[in-house]
């Protein structure tokens, strides 16, 4: 694994190098390790090295903003207070709940520490939310076809008709079998951009008889199949809200510190940059929603 090694000179003297001897302290950290607990209020980054001597680095940020959500690069100046980088060495190995516990470990004990009295913070976020529809879509677009606040790329119902997109790209195209998405009326839009996927007159979403919010299960002809694709049959039934959704929303983090200054004591530690690491999927989760019907 790739990892992180910094030669840091001390710019003041320690009390033991009265002969004016320059000192090298070295970090080792892996860039992999870097984790992260805390909330709303205050959030705890660190990384643990336990391969040699045990030794941490880790980054206290208090703010009122939720973190992870949004995707883009967040500044925190560290002052000593509020915002704190603190390096430490142990007598001993250390884990995660060291500093993620209520009630911190008693044990090791702290054999060295430094505090981080100047320097930037830069927590870069990337958010990645797919909807798992069958389509190859451009996560860099803006394109909301159905206009819902949910953008095609993570709509699992791109023309808000209330038959999912995966549904209306029809079983040829999901299972290999053609290159083009279903259009049951041939009007060169297909079904799954198509709000009125058979042209009767009857948007999709209307053609819904039992108002559960799934045209696929209203079927006045049963031979035939679901009236929404079924020209001959135009009952309008107003059903203007839509379905649950749901998409998955993952969320992954780097940090680094700018012109970071430790200090203890007299003696005192500067790195023009440090990287703290980088950590996958501080977030993954499926989020569930229903749209808020504006046309």
């Amino acid at each position: 694994m790739k990892r992180l090694l910094f030669a840091i000179l001390i710019s003041g003297f320690l009390s033991s190098c009265n002969d004016g001897d320059v000192i090298v302290t070295s970090f080792d950290f892996d860039e992999s390790n870097l984790d992260n607990c805390g909330g709303l209020g205050g959030y705890v980054f660190f990384n643990i090295n336990n391969s040699s001597a045990a030794e941490s680095i880790s980054l206290i940020v208090e703010t009122t903003t939720i973190l992870f959500i949004e995707s883009g690069v967040q500044e925190f100046e560290l002052n000593g207070g509020t915002n704190t980088v603190n390096y430490r060495k142990y007598n001993g190995d250390i884990s995660s709940g060291y500093f993620c516990n209520n009630i911190p470990p008693t044990s090791p004990d702290v054999t060295i520490e430094f505090l981080g009295d100047s320097g930037t913070a830069e927590l870069t976020t990337e958010v990645t939310k797919i909807d798992d529809d069958g389509i190859e879509e451009d996560i860099t677009s803006n394109l909301d076809t159905d206009e819902d606040e949910l953008l095609n790329f993570f709509d699992e119902d791109d023309d808000g008709d209330n038959v999912p997109t995966l549904i209306e790209l029809g079983n040829d195209y999901t299972t290999g079998n053609s290159s083009t998405p279903q259009d049951t009326d041939e009007d060169g839009i297909p079904d799954y951009l198509d709000d009125d996927d058979d042209n009767d007159g009857v948007l999709t979403r209307h053609e819904d008889l039992n108002e559960d919010l799934d045209p696929t299960n209203d079927e006045t002809d049963p031979e035939f199949g679901p009236d929404y694709l079924n020209p001959s049959v135009s009952i309008n039934t107003i059903v203007d809200e839509y379905s649950i959704h749901s998409y998955n929303f993952k969320s992954d983090i780097s940090l680094i510190i700018s012109n970071l200054v430790l200090i203890n004591g007299e003696e005192e530690i500067t790195q023009e940059v440090m990287n703290f690491g980088n950590k996958e999927d501080v977030i993954n989760t499926d989020v569930t929603t229903t749209p808020i019907f504006n046309n």
